[in-house]
């Protein structure tokens, strides 16, 4: 349909009804083609017309009042006055003018007859020019209307009813104006074009959103789970695609969206390709990370707890823990990545370090404490990581990891005493013996089993033990301890039964009989006064030799007698008696967590200015890097020996989804689409997500 617009205005009036439309060219059709055109109404020219009542309208109170006058007029609803707007009066609900209580005078002989009203509902007359109009030509006219009946008048009588009129009634501009008519009556009743258009849109819209979000949940799944996204093949002929895929599979059966989405593929695009896949993965990520540098930014002060391994692709990776003080004066570790780097010497690591965190927007001035573990590269004191960082920012302490630190103590310690060294060695070699053979690890089972040890809690299997983590040997002295008569009865059993190993277990069960006396009395011989003074003056000695000043208390600073006398004080020490007094009124226990709890339950910490400062700061400084070695377990989970392709990008989001689960599980997936929405190119070929 051709366009056209109808210009109202009531400041200029027009001295005909041409003037009032702006019409298009179509002289180029023929009248045979013109009948024959289905004419439908044009839903942009409806559109144009409401636009321009409204405008024409709603101006201003005077016009209304205007317009109200004129339409309660009937002398104006005369189609012969020039100033009369048939579109105005039909808008209004009014229709043909059609007066039947005058006399319609003769004109060459004939006059105009009341019962064309009846045949031609679309006939008004004028009295004033004596001249029949067609109304639906008047509201809506076009370049192909017939004059005669918009604007001049048509006054031959004797050939209206069998000539005349019947034409007009079969012209294509009757036609085109009696479609948009009935168009605009439609959209009046049920609504504008327009209306339903955009209803459609959003509707269609909504549904493409709501089937992202399914995209979305079926990979943050993926993802906190630690499983594998896609699979070997991912064509259609393959009977597994892959977790990703084979989840959206299943989900399409009670998921409506899913299943006209996903599986009737009843959009072109449907976003589970490895590109969209990475994509969707970075945002999701991205989002945790945000939330993050928001909390570390408000805490104001930062720690960083850094540690490097290798994956199964021989990458080394580096993992970033960031450490700061809640609001509620909590601690709080959060992981802020893997990154790949080719070198590990001080000066890549650092660099690495500070881009990571300017590129988060975090200030290295803000940096408080650095901890890592025991490598030159780290703790150089002149080329490693934590003098480099130190050159930039003083303040930013180096803790060497005391995990490491005691781990290596209790190892040297444990060489050094022979009982404790034999009993390790003895819980090595029985763990060997027993777990090499699955003969003789069926025997322990059915002893376990005859003892009723299966209804406690505790460890079912001895444990091996290990040099780089002392909780190995913890837990392997545990699983003896709470399995004890288990791993007696099984090695008299195989000492009794078995001809080949049968001397291996009884020299294992009077060994271990043997040192679990021996060590608990050298133990008990450690603990007396005596034993403690030896190791006191051994100490004493080595101070001496090295020139070691001894241990005195600092002396305590007085206030002049003239001043008062009395003890020196400063804001800690006054904001700490005075903590002291409100706590111990309502409080019976005291440690230093209570009292922490104490300033943040009650809101206490606008009052302690000085002691929350320092409490933040010692809850920032971090004492080990535990964080960074568990995010190395996440690390294995996530790049086994089947991924060991998986790119850097994918592995560093799924490492944050994964180990922030909690962050991760209140991302707002509308945001992901907005993001997505954004960046999103060609967007012609895309759903429609806004």
């Amino acid at each position: 349909m051709d366009k056209f617009l109808i210009k109202v205005s009531k400041s200029k009036k027009n001295t005909n009804a041409e003037k009032n439309v702006n019409l298009p060219e179509e002289n180029h059709l023929s009248p045979e083609k013109r009948s024959k055109m289905d004419i439908l109404p044009n839903t942009k020219d409806i559109n144009q017309i409401q636009n321009a009542i409204s405008s024409h309208v709603g101006t201003s109170k005077s016009d209304q009042t205007t317009n109200t006058l004129l339409i309660s007029d009937n002398l104006n609803r005369d189609p012969g006055h020039k100033n009369t707007n048939a579109l105005i009066l039909f808008s209004s609900g009014f229709g043909p003018y059609q007066p039947n209580n005058i006399i319609f005078p003769q004109h060459l002989g004939r006059k105009f007859r009341t019962e064309w009203y009846t045949s031609f509902p679309w006939i008004e007359y004028s009295p004033s020019s004596n001249s029949a109009y067609c109304f639906y030509c008047r509201v809506f006219p076009s370049k192909t209307s017939d004059p005669t009946f918009v604007s001049v008048g048509f006054k031959q009588w004797s050939k209206a009813s069998f000539k005349s009129f019947p034409q007009h009634e079969k012209s294509f501009g009757h036609k085109e104006a009696s479609a948009k008519l009935a168009g605009y009556k439609n959209s009046k009743k049920s609504g504008s074009i327009i209306s339903k258009v955009n209803t459609h849109h959003q509707q269609i819209v909504a549904d493409n959103r709501a089937y992202l979000k399914c995209i979305l949940d079926s990979l943050l799944f993926c993802a906190r789970q630690g499983i594998a996204i896609r699979g070997h093949r991912v064509d259609e002929d393959s009977s597994n695609k892959g977790n990703f895929l084979e989840l959206l599979t299943l989900r399409a059966k009670d998921n409506d969206i899913i299943q006209r989405y996903f599986i009737e593929k009843e959009k072109t695009f449907r976003y589970v390709s490895g590109d969209y896949t990475n994509t969707f993965l970075e945002y999701l990520a991205n989002i945790v990370i945000e939330n993050i540098i928001d909390n570390v930014i408000a805490a104001g002060i930062f720690s960083i707890i850094v540690d490097e391994t290798q994956d199964l692709s021989r990458h080394e990776q580096v993992a970033i823990i960031i450490r700061y003080a809640t609001k509620d004066l909590s601690p709080a570790e959060v992981f802020l990545g893997f990154y790949k780097t080719e070198n590990t010497d001080g000066e890549t690591l650092s660099m690495l370090i500070k881009s990571t965190l300017v590129s988060h927007g975090l200030k290295i001035e803000n940096l408080r404490g650095q901890c890592y573990d025991g490598a030159a590269s780290m703790r150089g004191s002149y080329k490693g990581v934590q003098a480099r960082i130190k050159e930039e920012n003083h303040l930013a302490m180096y803790i060497h990891c005391n995990a490491h630190i005691l781990n290596l103590c209790l190892i040297d310690l444990a060489k050094q005493v022979s009982y404790v060294r034999n009993v390790f060695g003895t819980l090595n070699t029985l763990h060997n013996f027993i777990g090499a053979s699955s003969k003789r690890h069926a025997i322990f089972e059915k002893m376990y089993s005859v003892l009723n040890i299966s209804t406690c809690e505790g460890p079912k299997t001895l444990k091996s033990l290990s040099d780089t983590r002392w909780s190995c040997r913890l837990d392997a002295l545990k699983a003896v301890l709470f399995n004890f008569q288990t791993v007696v009865s099984t090695l008299e059993d195989i000492s009794e039964n078995d001809a080949v190993y049968g001397s291996d277990a009884n020299a294992l069960l009077n060994n271990v009989q043997s040192m679990a006396k021996e060590t608990i009395q050298e133990l008990c011989n450690m603990r007396c006064e005596e034993s403690f003074n030896n190791t006191w003056n051994e100490v004493d000695i080595l101070r001496k030799q090295y020139n070691v000043s001894s241990p005195i208390l600092p002396r305590k600073q007085k206030i002049p007698a003239k001043l008062g006398g009395g003890l020196k004080e400063d804001n800690l020490k006054a904001e700490t008696k005075i903590l002291n007094r409100m706590y111990k009124a309502v409080h019976n226990q005291s440690n230093v967590q209570s009292k922490i709890n104490f300033i943040a339950s009650e809101n206490y910490k606008a009052g302690f200015p000085t002691l929350t400062s320092l409490i933040q700061l010692f809850i920032t400084i971090p004492t080990n890097s535990a964080s960074c070695e568990r995010s190395f377990s996440c690390l294995r989970r996530l790049k086994t020996y089947l991924r060991t392709t998986m790119g850097q990008s994918r592995l560093n989001s799924l490492g944050i989804l994964q180990i922030e689960r909690e962050r991760s599980s209140l991302i707002d997936k509308d945001l992901v689409i907005e993001k997505f929405s954004a960046a999103a190119e060609c967007r012609g070929r895309r759903l429609l997500l806004q």
